[in-house]
């Protein structure tokens, strides 16, 4: 299903009283909701430079799920939890065996130990990077994201929950009973297929 599926169902279900120019903003909310939810993730290779805690992350990212480098996945701590683990964090090398997300919007994390060796390059003999083709010394993060095209299965739901907003909203249609009964359900929905 698509983003033309969805907007198309919204029309069905609101016999053409949806307003088309707000449908792509209320569609951007649902799919920024459902990808905070962990409904969209991914997995994908992150590369390690010697003596660089930090590792830059993709720009699709919404919520980091995890991190695994090798054959570890690495704990999470706060910056505050590393420094009280240990002051010079910055300046140790080794394995990575923790990260931390010093800021919520750059996309990035720093990892302790510092990396001591940089990820070898992944050849993707089998088109597999984070399979087949995984070399050691690499990491892959596991992340929630922005999709601009959901899950088929999740096509009716996103209608729900979009009608919600279009019926709260106010204009010559609203009606809140309605746009209740379309977020309970979405939201039913949704709770049916965690």
């Amino acid at each position: 299903m698509s983003y033309a599926d969805v907007e198309s169902l919204v029309t069905l279900l609101s016999n053409g009283q949806a307003d088309l120019t707000l449908f792509p903003q209320f569609f951007d909310d649902v799919m920024h909701i459902l990808g905070g939810q962990n409904w969209h993730t991914t997995a994908t290779p992150i590369t390690f430079t010697e003596g660089q805690p930090t590792v830059a992350l993709s720009n699709s990212l919404l919520n980091l799920i995890t991190v695994v480098y090798d054959d570890t996945v690495l704990s999470e701590l706060s910056l505050r939890e590393l420094e009280a683990l240990t002051t010079g964090w910055r300046n140790t090398k080794g394995s990575p065996i923790v990260y931390t997300i010093e800021t919520e919007t750059a996309k990035t994390i720093a990892v302790y130990p510092v990396p001591s060796a940089t990820s070898p390059p992944i050849v993707p003999v089998h088109g597999l990077p984070i399979g087949e083709d995984y070399q050691p010394g690499n990491g892959i993060a596991i992340y929630s994201e922005y999709r601009h095209d959901p899950l088929p299965y999740l096509t009716i739901p996103i209608a729900l929950l979009i009608l919600a907003r279009e019926y709260a909203r106010e204009s010559d249609h609203q009606d809140f009973a309605f746009g209740t009964a379309c977020k309970s359900l979405g939201d039913t929905l949704l709770g049916m297929l965690r």
